[in-house]
């Protein structure tokens, strides 16, 4: 059977593709995937993992990381302290049904389910931890020269957000303590309405990062996980399916062309996501 006997046009994103991109972009945009302070950045052998990247990346001289303010110890403001640190995605992969790729934890129930994909992705950081002869040498700043404590107006006439801007001490850092998660979820998409238009949106419907305890800290992580990657593909990764064009030339007399979802039946499953692929099946309508 065509793919096309149900449907005027069918399209298809195979996982082996979408991973093979996926690497691609690792490598030519490692700073999308890298975040690190600048003095991470500089000295990058210093990082938990080495960044994979193209000869491009060294030519044009891109940056391998995202630079990011150090980690403020809270509370600590008199002076300021912050930490250096570093949050890398080395490892992403996407599995569409049947699972073949990704070999899922048992928290999650394997085998993967009909009509979803899954993904794993593995996240090293890694965090300064500076020697107490270097935190014994830091002198607290003297009553008269502490910030205000409290909420509401300080005694310089500012709220406490507008003090002015105090650059941290951050301790030199010689290695970080690192360590490395491996994060999984299971999805499924839908065709949503977004900004006027039918669309192709991923959908999180479970979260496992494996290994983590206690079981409280896991499932917060979970959740937040699941909630980042939920926003991530709503606003980032959406793709519209159904559009009207208008040709709007009278002397050509070229009529109203619609792309729509082929129906159900005779299309059980449309996205589907089957056969190691995520698929597509579109009914064209030409009208005045």
């Amino acid at each position: 059977m065509a793919f096309t006997d149900n449907c005027d046009l069918y399209a298809a994103v195979s996982e082996e593709g979408v991973n093979l991109v996926a690497q691609h972009i690792m490598r030519q945009r490692p700073s999308l995937f890298n975040y690190a302070t600048a003095y991470i950045a500089k000295y990058s052998k210093l990082a938990c993992s080495p960044v994979a990247h193209t000869q491009d990346v060294t030519d044009y001289h891109n940056p391998l990381f995202t630079v990011v303010d150090p980690l403020p110890l809270i509370g600590v403001d008199a002076p300021p302290v912050a930490l250096n640190y570093c949050a890398q995605i080395v490892t992403a992969q996407v599995d569409f049904y049947p699972g073949n790729v990704i070999t899922l934890p048992t928290e999650l129930n394997p085998p993967l389910p009909q009509q979803r994909f899954a993904i794993h992705v593995k996240v090293c950081g890694g965090l300064d931890c500076p020697s107490i002869s270097f935190i014994d040498g830091i002198e607290p700043w003297p009553p008269s020269q502490q910030p205000p404590v409290g909420i509401g107006i300080s005694d310089t006439g500012k709220p406490p957000g507008q003090q002015p801007t105090v650059t941290p001490i951050v301790p030199p850092t010689r290695k970080l303590i690192c360590f490395c998660v491996d994060a999984y979820l299971i999805g499924h998409v839908e065709i949503q309405t977004l900004f006027g238009n039918l669309t192709l949106v991923g959908h999180v419907d479970s979260v496992d990062i494996v290994d983590i305890k206690p079981d409280a800290l896991e499932d917060a992580i979970n959740c937040y996980l699941r909630t980042t990657i939920e926003m991530l593909l709503r606003e980032k990764l959406t793709f519209p399916v159904i559009h009207t064009f208008v040709f709007d030339f009278d002397f050509l007399k070229l009529p109203k062309i619609t792309v729509e979802l082929a129906p159900n039946p005779p299309v059980a499953n449309n996205p589907a996501i089957e056969d190691d692929q995520l698929k597509v099946f579109i009914d064209i309508k030409v009208g005045p």
